[in-house]
């Protein structure tokens, strides 16, 4: 009768909870079940802790979401639930003994009101239910003691474990084998830490020896956020479909959710485009960032090597000591220290001067690349004080005003002359008509359309109906004498062949 009950009750906690939370097995006729038991925790449920050997301190609080499972060991004896109770044991990582130990014999007390009935479904409902209100700690959770036992444990053991060092060494033993001793006499503090005297033996405080406890929560708390996250069901906030969150990516702290291929998409042009820094979250006026880790799970690895480089350099330019090794075939990054004006590239031993990028010249200026004269005096006639003084320390200052009076001088002509049409020399017009002739190499042309004109009949230019300078001998010429403004349309030319020759 009892092998058929237990039997039921096992076929019906199987379907009631998933393998996570239960499982079982026999062996020599009797049931071993365990009991997987996640705790519901209210909204900002804390953790708190403090070390109390410092007691001025403040406390410190954590909020968390989720606290490791308490493990119910159960073994079903022959004449369960007729005559006796389930043995058990009880482990959890996280409560102190002292409530384990009230948990046991509330888990006895249950028995005794429901002796001869199946039980575990009651037992397992009150530790998932209602453990933190009978314990009082269903809105903080105070490891105070346990914490204060961890640090103080770690200190002496490294306190230890440096003076056994140094023994071994001024007996000049061995030091590895001193770190050994030295790493067991840390495992024997933390047992005696935390051996059971008073407490009923079916509570286990099961924390692993010589761990953070807080920070075993922690990194539990975040293990089991993308546990849970994976199983529930969300919009995508881009192609607006539902998924599974195993197909979702979330983005922290703002928690915004989208489909794994939409980010992935939007991963993979911010990385070909080589925008890699502060890749942020999709939604409008979010400040949140993908996470290097996220970033890696979404697109592929040569993609995230390429992600990686370019992040790498990008963070590198920010660096004001980080300078490239100016070699093509190599680009190391080199470290320059503040105010010094030669760097070396540890890989190819090449030095370089840290402004032009050229083998170092010493004390001698840095030469001015002729592209970038313009907007190097540009530059330094814009300047503030300090920043010529950091361009008269690089180009020197003589040099800098060398530059400024040519460049000045060479605006100047390019303004106010033109290039010869046959030789290129420049010629400025200062007064006169039209029609130019060249200083160097004699050849006369139009100062409106740089034609060559014929050296035999130059102003015809300007009397051919069909030239585009026709009639314009004299344009854009300012009106200086008024009284002569018509008496010549073009300068007088003598007709030879009506001229008595014998006259002169």
């Amino acid at each position: 009768m009892d092998s058929e009950k237990q039997k039921d009750e096992i076929i019906a906690l199987e379907s009631i909870y998933n393998a996570e939370e239960f499982s079982y097995r026999e062996e020599n006729g009797q049931y071993q079940c365990t009991f997987k038991i996640f705790l519901n925790l209210p909204a900002d449920y804390c953790i708190s802790y403090k070390d109390f050997r410092y007691s001025e301190e403040a406390e410190q609080k954590i909020t968390v979401s989720h606290l490791p499972p308490l493990t119910l060991h159960i073994v079903l004896p022959e004449n369960y639930p007729s005559a006796l109770s389930p043995k058990f044991t009880l482990y959890s990582s996280w409560l102190q003994l002292s409530l384990l130990d009230g948990l046991c014999k509330k888990l006895d007390n249950l028995w005794e009101e429901n002796k001869g009935q199946e039980i575990l479904f009651a037992w397992v409902a009150f530790l998932q239910d209602e453990a933190l209100e009978f314990l009082n700690i269903q809105e903080n959770l105070r490891i105070s003691r346990a914490y204060t036992r961890y640090k103080d444990a770690l200190e002496k053991a490294q306190i230890n474990q440096k003076n056994k060092i140094k023994d071994s060494i001024e007996k000049g033993c061995n030091i590895e084998g001193a770190k050994s001793k030295a790493k067991a006499n840390i495992r024997r503090l933390s047992k005696k830490n935390f051996v059971q005297k008073y407490y009923d033996k079916r509570a286990i405080f099961d924390c692993p020896i010589g761990r953070d406890p807080i920070q075993s929560l922690i990194d539990y708390n975040e293990k089991r956020n993308q546990i849970e996250f994976k199983k529930n069901f969300y919009t995508c906030k881009i192609c607006f479909v539902d998924k599974i969150g195993e197909h979702c990516t979330q983005f922290l702290p703002c928690s915004h959710v989208f489909c794994k291929d939409c980010i992935t998409g939007y991963l993979e042009v911010r990385i070909k485009d080589g925008n890699v820094q502060n890749i942020g979250c999709p939604e409008e006026k979010c400040t949140s960032e993908a996470s290097p880790a996220q970033i890696k799970d979404l697109v592929s690895s040569e993609l995230f090597m390429k992600y990686d480089s370019v992040l790498l350099n990008a963070t590198l330019d920010t660096m004001s000591d980080i300078i490239y090794c100016p070699r093509r075939s190599c680009q190391y990054p080199v470290s320059c220290e503040p105010n010094d004006q030669m760097a070396n590239c540890p890989m190819c031993q090449y030095a370089f001067c840290i402004y032009c990028k050229m083998v170092y010249h010493g004390i001698e200026p840095c030469k001015a690349q002729t592209t970038e004269t313009h907007q190097l005096v540009t530059e330094y006639q814009e300047a503030s004080t300090e920043q010529k003084l950091q361009l008269e320390k690089r180009y020197g200052k003589k040099q800098l005003q060398v530059l400024v009076e040519n460049t000045m001088s060479e605006d100047w002509i390019k303004t106010n002359s033109q290039k010869c049409p046959n030789c290129n020399a420049a010629i400025e017009k200062s007064d006169g008509c039209n029609k130019m002739v060249c200083w160097r190499c004699n050849i006369a042309f139009c100062w409106l359309c740089s034609t060559i004109l014929n050296r035999n009949a130059p102003y015809e230019h300007f009397q051919n109906t069909s030239s585009k300078c026709y009639n314009m001998l004299y344009h854009d010429i300012p009106d200086d004498d008024e009284e002569n403004d018509d008496f010549f349309e073009y300068p007088y030319i003598p007709n030879y062949e009506l001229l008595d020759l014998n006259f002169f």
